[in-house]
């Protein structure tokens, strides 16, 4: 079983600092090459914890509905 995180983290073209959780490497990688291919900064980040950690989103990906609200070409 794999227990590690799978984390990226982006400042989005608003502004906004976006840290998204997924379920498996290949998907992480997909968005990550569309986000610099947007020529925005992004990076995989080893761990993110909601009460310390600072980020204006959110988003786990594993989830049905965070992926059903969660579109990124609104923030690129």
């Amino acid at each position: 079983m794999d227990n590690e995180r799978k984390l990226i983290k982006f400042l989005a073209s608003s502004g906004f600092s976006v840290v998204l959780e997924f379920g498996n490497i290949e998907e992480m990688k997909e968005y990550e090459e569309k986000i610099k291919n947007a020529e925005l900064q992004c990076e995989v980040i080893p761990d993110f914890n909601l009460n310390f950690d600072q980020a204006d989103l959110f988003m786990d990906m594993r989830s049905p509905e965070c992926r059903a609200q969660f579109d990124l070409e609104d923030w690129i």
